[in-house]
C-alpha cells in the first residue's frame, strides 16, 4: 500500500531530527542538540546515565566531549514506524572521536543502536525517549 504524502514527509522529518542530533554534536552546537528533544524527554545512555530534557543531554554531551579535537557521528539504517503523532525509530550509530594530544591523542570508535520514541510538536518532530545500546567500542592509540 502506498504511503501518503504526509507519511513520507513525516519520515523525512523524523530522519532529519535523528541526523541533526549527530551533526549538532559534531559541530559543538549544544543549543541545536537540546532542540532535538522534547522538554520532558528521557534519554538513557547506559551505565545508569539517564537525563531528562534536551538541555540535560546537551550539558552531558558537552562535558563528555571537551577532550576531543574532532568527532563524526554517522547515523543510518533508519527504521521508522509511524502511529499518528507518535513514532518509534531504530537507528545505527558509528561514531569516531579524536582526542586532543593532551588527553592522550587516541581515536575512539563506537558502534551502537539508538532506539527512539518521537512525537510531533508545534516545532516539528522531536525525540521524547532515547536509549542508546553500545554494541562495541575500540580505542586506537596514537602512532609513535
Amino acid at each position: 500500500m502506498a504511503e501518503s504524502v504526509r507519511e513520507q514527509n513525516d519520515r523525512i522529518a523524523i530522519t532529519d531530527v535523528i541526523n541533526r542530533y549527530g551533526t549538532t554534536i559534531d559541530a559543538g552546537d549544544y543549543e541545536g542538540l537540546a532542540a532535538c528533544f522534547t522538554r520532558d524527554s528521557i534519554t538513557r545512555y547506559g551505565g545508569g546515565r539517564e537525563f531528562r530534557g534536551g538541555e540535560a543531554v546537551a550539558e552531558f554531551v558537552k562535558g563528555m566531549t571537551t577532550d576531543l579535537v574532532a568527532q563524526q557521528h554517522l547515523l543510518g539504517n533508519h527504521e521508522i514506524a509511524l502511529d499518528g503523532d507518535r513514532a518509534t525509530a531504530t537507528t545505527y550509530l558509528h561514531a569516531t572521536q579524536i582526542e586532543r594530544e593532551e588527553a592522550g591523542g587516541g581515536v575512539i570508535v563506537t558502534g551502537g543502536i539508538y532506539r527512539d520514541v518521537l512525537v510531533r510538536t508545534d516545532d516539528g518532530w522531536r525525540i521524547a525517549e532515547r536509549e542508546m545500546q553500545s554494541l562495541w567500542r575500540e580505542r586506537r592509540e596514537p602512532s609513535s
